[in-house]
């Protein structure tokens, strides 16, 4: 509700700032006011986001042991496209293309880590889109038919997904 009703404020406050503004001479009066009221709504707003956060982890969605689990099951799949690749290339790109689809959403559940503290999150979310990058290159590599470029890229992705996993465990 507090990031509902910041929301509400900011854009109140800048919309009122914007008339007060424009006028000729501006109503610095007004100006000020809608300045203090859109401060009162980032608060409010990042109040909000906060308890949002929280309730999240409480609620056991987007937490450490989630992220855990959605990377090992990507490493166990990107071990099996190593291995396939070598018998069936179109099966193995199909299998990473599935992989990429679970990955998507580990960056919207990776949110309540924010609460550890940026740098924690930075350095998750460093590491990770390194290997979605590389990763989805592959992908493309392959959908191409540059075999040994989709190689070097897979095996880099890999290795990228296991940091982050080896960051998430170590910080825990």
């Amino acid at each position: 509700m507090k990031k509902l009703v910041g929301n509400v404020m900011l854009t109140a406050g800048l919309i009122t700032g914007a008339i007060a503004s424009a006028r000729n001479p501006p109503l610095w009066f007004a100006v000020g006011g809608a300045l203090f009221i859109m401060g009162a709504g980032i608060v409010l707003r990042r109040q909000g986001e906060k308890e949002e956060l929280h309730r999240n982890i409480t609620k056991g969605e987007g937490g450490e042991v989630e992220l855990k689990k959605i990377l090992e099951n990507a490493l166990t799949e990107i071990e099996t496209v190593i291995k396939e690749k070598e018998t069936d290339l179109e099966k193995a790109r199909k299998r990473l293309g599935k992989v990429l689809e679970t990955l998507e959403t580990f960056a919207e559940k990776a949110q309540p880590l924010r609460i550890k503290g940026i740098k924690f999150y930075g350095e998750i979310m460093t590491s990770f889109s390194k290997a979605e990058r590389h990763l989805n290159r592959a992908w493309s590599a392959y959908a191409d038919g540059y075999i040994r470029e989709g190689d070097t890229y897979l095996e880099s992705g890999y290795a990228q997904l296991r940091e982050t996993s080896k960051l998430l465990k170590s910080k825990s």
